[in-house]
């Protein structure tokens, strides 16, 4: 009895030592735009950098993920042949934009269903008119449609809800600028019930002004977000190059925020740049970002 005691002895502590709070909740987050399958560039060709997002994606098997530039809905599917367990959230229309596409996965969220289940989602445009689906960009010229997608997730387990949201802003200026401070209003009010995880390539290094805004916030309000790289307990850069590549922490375009009524914390930050194929290239002209988010 006395060593059956012993051993539960750690167990009966750590529990007096919560005090009946309540458990953190530790959530693996990826954001990641994968280079559209029709970009022309020095990139190899769709169908072989499919196996090298499958590495991607089993090796850093995230629970959320926000991904972006995928352009047909085949492409999601293909993405779920090798992401057992996984479901996808894209925009669906009631009719065909101007791209003849009914559904958007330019910003697409990928969660494990046997923890999370979907409980609500939705849509806005990253436009003057964000809730006409389809709408495009603050600036003038050519420009694509860009989306928020977000959506509330249940963690099954813990009974908690929260709020996972990715995104695109479009690379041209002032769309940047514009898109920033409505991200921000249309975050604000569900940060002030849940948490709230923000994904995505926003186009936007940490001097930039769109950045400067969605981390410092607009006059006349107090909401901000907050990105996990600034949190990060430590950092690190995955990669089977060698020499390992630099990395250049000021140039990151592509973020993992957090934002709402929680009390964060990111033990583990990541940038993917391994290599494939001969000379180690790169499956897309961004890297895998990856956080280990607990609130």
């Amino acid at each position: 009895m006395k060593v059956k005691w012993m051993l539960l002895l750690p167990l009966v502590l750590a529990a007096a030592c919560s005090g009946g709070g309540e458990e953190r909740l530790e959530i693996r987050v990826m954001t990641y735009n994968v280079l559209c399958s029709f970009c022309n560039n020095e990139y190899a060709p769709w169908e072989e950098r499919l196996g090298y997002f499958a590495d991607i994606m089993q090796r850093n098997a995230p629970d959320l993920a926000g991904l972006q530039e995928l352009t047909w809905v085949s492409e999601v599917d293909q993405f779920l042949e090798f992401m057992d367990g996984y479901r996808a959230v894209y925009f669906v229309g009631d009719s065909p934009g101007p791209l003849g596409l009914e559904e958007y996965p330019d910003a697409t969220i990928f969660y494990r269903a046997e923890r999370f289940r979907l409980e609500d989602n939705g849509y806005y445009w990253l436009s003057p008119t964000p809730d006409e689906p389809w709408s495009a960009g603050f600036a003038d010229g050519l420009q694509l449609p860009r989306l928020v997608n977000w959506a509330r997730f249940l963690d099954i387990d813990s009974g908690r809800s929260f709020y996972f949201i990715t995104t695109h802003f479009d690379n041209n200026s002032p769309s940047q600028e514009l898109s920033a401070p409505l991200l921000l209003e249309r975050t604000a009010p569900p940060a002030e019930r849940l948490p709230v995880l923000v994904t995505g390539d926003f186009n936007s290094q940490p001097a930039d002004t769109a950045y400067r805004i969605l981390t410092e916030g607009v006059a006349g309000s107090g909401f901000r977000l907050s990105n996990t790289f600034d949190m990060a307990e430590q950092w690190r850069v995955d990669s089977n190059l060698s020499p390992a590549p630099d990395y250049d922490t000021g140039s990151r375009i592509d973020h993992i925020f957090v934002a709402g009524d929680a009390s964060f914390a990111c033990p583990q930050w990541s940038a993917d740049l391994h290599g494939y194929g001969q000379g180690g290239q790169y499956p897309s002209d961004h890297w895998p970002i990856n956080a280990t988010v607990s609130f």
